[in-house]
């Protein structure tokens, strides 16, 4: 059984996992993974209520589900890690721009289109 200390609480496995971990906070016994368990931990301290860590994981899993999605856009690859509507994000030209997916594909293709015009100029 492994032990830890965060913000003043110890932190135990459960069993001979190494995945699950547990906390006692006032009279109640939490446990889930490590990250959740630290987030229930914050949560008290900074709110002084008690949530489960299972929300915690519930939340992180449906986050997962819905976000980190990634669309090749002209040659540029746009990616969102978040599943939010404007957290998209391209290295464009050697910058990292951010914003929503269409704006940030009219940005490529408005840099695209006088790209183009600029080379028809030069040929003339």
């Amino acid at each position: 059984m492994a032990a830890a200390s965060y913000r003043g609480f110890i932190l135990k496995t459960v069993g001979n996992s190494s995945e699950v971990w547990q906390v006692q906070i006032k009279k109640h016994l939490l446990s889930g993974s490590m990250a959740a368990v630290k987030k229930s931990i914050d949560w008290f301290c900074d709110t002084a209520s008690i949530i489960d860590p299972k929300e915690f994981s519930s939340l992180a899993a449906q986050k997962q589900a819905q976000g980190a999605r990634q669309e090749v856009f002209n040659g540029y690859l746009l990616k969102n890690d978040t599943g939010e509507a404007n957290g998209w994000y391209c290295l464009f030209n050697g910058q990292l721009i951010k914003g929503g997916k269409l704006a940030i594909q009219k940005h490529i293709e408005a840099y695209l289109q006088a790209k183009q015009r600029a080379e028809k100029q030069q040929m003339k």
